[in-house]
């Protein structure tokens, strides 16, 4: 596990390897931020850059802020020293004194981003965050991290580990049915051994009950559990 060790404050400090995965790939990784974050306290994954150097003022690339104003994860396109946020996280998840986070972000080869984030760590919850399409950058040459640090109450509060950038990894097998539990004479609690995506698991038609009961009128996805 990588951990930060600048102890300045008020400053920013990176570190960048060579990779030129940008189209049709998927990026992972864990984070572990134990701090509330802030605009003066968060972190830049740079999933691609034209740039070794991310405190270079002017460079092309994609990367995903953890934190900032908003306490968001949001994925952000840098043209030159423009950047610009193109998938606008839901506010407010990493406002907590520890955040143990997974992130996944996927770009297919028709340049369709999908930002996916499991505030658990485990990348057994993922949420869906957005999505956008966006073909504006086409290269890129490094991956990296750039964290923003105020005080020294921050110091050495950063964790990194478990990163995979490579080929998109399709699940192909589909989830299980575990258990049909009814909770009343008109509703069961249906649980699978993985989490199903939320469009094909409300829709009704994908369910049915034997004993002549047949399709139900609606159907909803837990909102903690996804297996459910």
């Amino acid at each position: 596990m990588l951990r930060s060790n600048k102890q300045i404050a008020s400053t920013s400090f990176y570190l960048s390897t060579p990779s030129t995965f940008i189209n049709d790939c998927q990026w992972e990784f864990y984070v572990n931020l134990q701090f509330n974050t802030s605009s003066t306290n968060y972190v830049d994954i740079y999933l691609t850059s034209d740039n070794a150097n991310l405190l270079s003022g002017s460079f092309n690339g994609y990367f995903v802020r953890i934190g900032n104003t908003q306490d968001e994860i949001s994925l952000y396109r840098r043209n030159g020293g423009t950047s610009t946020k193109i998938i606008d996280g839901i506010d407010g998840v990493t406002n907590f004194s520890n955040n143990v986070i997974k992130i996944k972000v996927i770009r297919t080869a028709t340049n369709d981003w999908t930002l996916e984030r499991d505030m658990t760590g485990t990348g057994n919850n993922y949420f869906l965050e957005g999505t956008i399409n966006d073909a504006n950058i086409l290269t890129g040459n490094h991956f990296g991290f750039l964290i923003v640090q105020s005080t020294a109450s921050f110091f050495q509060k950063h964790f990194f580990d478990d990163f995979y950038i490579g080929p998109i990894i399709y699940d192909v097998s589909p989830p299980v049915l575990v258990s049909a539990t009814p909770l009343s004479a008109t509703q069961l609690d249906v649980l699978f051994d993985e989490n199903v995506d939320l469009t094909t698991s409300q829709n009704p038609a994908n369910y049915s009950v034997n004993n002549g009961i047949g399709n139900p009128v609606s159907a909803l996805r837990d909102g903690v559990d996804f297996k459910l």
